[in-house]
């Protein structure tokens, strides 16, 4: 079925050729050959509620039509279901389906549902239906809605030749307007509450009156999966539409994510063939991956801080925790004193060699341990990549003094000067410089094995350097 319009492009057309079947007549049991051979299908529009906010698409909502070789089911009162294709009326909301030249009893009622499950044992009273799996390719597209588009009809009985269907959309539609604070591609949206309203799987029982859906699995969020979507400046509007089954939501508040970022806003009484307009402003709820266009990107925080103005914590090169004291005899890897190595040595020419690590274990990377995921301190390359390739401004940023580094494609990190790094027993006095450490050893020419940063800067320069591995140093970590 397609949608155009609202729901434009292919929405699965789902005409399935059951040539593949061991037994037709099995599959169009309850069938005879009298002078009924066409059904007619009347599917309504999706309706605004009446404090609706206007999509800017269509007044009244959005607009159904069906959509060549669109196929439904169709169970007689008693029997196995029928497949009727599209013989006329594609891109109306009224079509003429077929049966192949079968006919319907006159004397049975028939009851109707979409999508077409080829399934000669499907039972009508359990028609399943799931909102799992939505996935929307593109920007503002709507091709992934078809195949969450519930509909049944309730029993109709054969008049004047034909059968006439009024098919209800079971469902709700959703657009949701999100404003995405980072240029970046999209991998996903998630909606949560607070207890589990999302109907994940149900059933349709088309023996009923009314037909709705009966819900079996539920949760606590829903999830709609994005391909091809990538925002390419700040606050850029992505819009997601996706299908759920309705719910009595009044009162509540509604977390959306995407990616890092997240937003709220106020649930509804979701209601069953009604369309809703939903906007949701979001903010990172986390460090960025800032791309510089670099072979990493760059968090836009330190480890242990909130935002790109805090200085966050000091750590020891191999250490994951912050101490009062920076010396040898509270270092980590020695035995309280310089070369008295237990982990990682390789150059040393005054110790025996350890176990010729010169690169941190993941166990050991503090950005690892504290954020996880793919996040981890710097290469020696790619801090030499960042100081040769990048633009550094000193500069001040909502009362912080330090260096706003550029990449070649115009995006910056900026770098707050934490302070002195040779932190023993003094605090550090942050301000005027800042150093930051790598994942890397390198060698020392006065005591043979010392720490790499990937940065050592200050108001006139930026470089990089080493020194004693003890001493406490900021992070700022990276990512692929």
């Amino acid at each position: 079925m397609k949608k155009q319009n609202l729901l434009s492009g292919a929405l699965c057309a789902l005409l399935l050729s059951l040539s593949a079947c061991s037994n037709e007549d099995e599959l169009q049991a309850g069938i005879s050959t009298e002078d009924v051979n066409s059904i007619t299908m009347t599917a309504t529009d999706f309706e605004y509620p009446i404090t609706r906010t206007d999509f800017g698409i269509g007044s009244s909502g959005a607009a159904f039509k069906w959509a060549a070789n669109d196929t439904v089911g169709i169970f007689p009162n008693e029997g196995s279901q029928v497949y009727f294709p599209m013989t006329s009326g594609a891109g109306t909301n009224s079509a003429t389906f077929t049966g192949g030249g079968w006919a319907l009893k006159s004397s049975a009622t028939y009851a109707a549902y979409y999508p077409f499950i080829g399934n000669m044992y499907l039972d009508q009273t359990k028609i399943p239906v799931s909102y799992t799996g939505q996935t929307q390719t593109g920007n503002g597209s709507t091709a992934h809605l078809g195949a969450y588009d519930f509909m049944a009809a309730s029993a109709t009985t054969a008049e004047n030749g034909g059968v006439n269907f009024t098919f209800k959309h079971l469902g709700c539609l959703v657009q949701l307007k999100i404003t995405v604070p980072n240029a970046g591609t999209l991998s996903s949206v998630t909606l949560s509450a607070d207890e589990e309203f999302f109907v994940e799987k149900g059933y349709i029982d088309l023996t009923t009156a009314t037909p709705t859906i009966v819900s079996t699995q539920t949760a606590s969020s829903l999830n709609i999966d994005l391909k091809d979507v990538t925002t390419t400046a700040t606050n850029e509007v992505v819009t997601v539409y996706f299908m759920m089954a309705p719910v009595d939501m009044t009162g509540k508040t509604l977390t959306v994510k995407v990616g890092n970022a997240e937003g709220t806003m106020d649930a509804k009484n979701f209601e069953e063939g009604t369309a809703y307009q939903m906007t949701a402003s979001l903010i990172p709820s986390g460090p960025i991956a800032v791309d510089l266009g670099l072979s990493v990107k760059w968090a836009s925080y330190n480890v242990g801080a909130e935002s790109p103005e805090e200085y966050g914590g000091y750590y020891a090169w191999g250490e994951t925790e912050e101490k009062e004291i920076y010396s040898w005899e509270t270092y980590k890897w020695c035995n309280g004193t310089e070369q008295s190595w237990t982990k990682y040595n390789k150059y040393d020419t005054y110790a025996p060699v350890v176990d010729n690590k010169t690169v941190l274990d993941p166990e050991d990377d503090v950005a690892h341990v504290k954020w996880g995921g793919s996040w981890r301190m710097p290469t020696r390359k790619e801090i030499e990549e960042l100081v040769n390739n990048c633009s550094w401004t000193w500069t001040i940023q909502n009362g912080v003094n330090g260096q706003l580094a550029t990449g070649p494609n115009g995006n910056s990190i900026f770098l707050p000067a934490t302070g002195n790094a040779f932190r023993d027993s003094t605090p550090p006095t942050p301000g005027s410089d800042g150093r930051y450490l790598s994942a890397e050893l390198t060698q020392s020419s006065s005591s043979g094995v010392g720490n790499l940063y990937f940065l050592d800067y200050n108001p006139d320069e930026a470089y990089f350097s080493s020194s004693n591995r003890y001493t406490g140093h900021s992070v700022r970590p990276v990512t692929e």
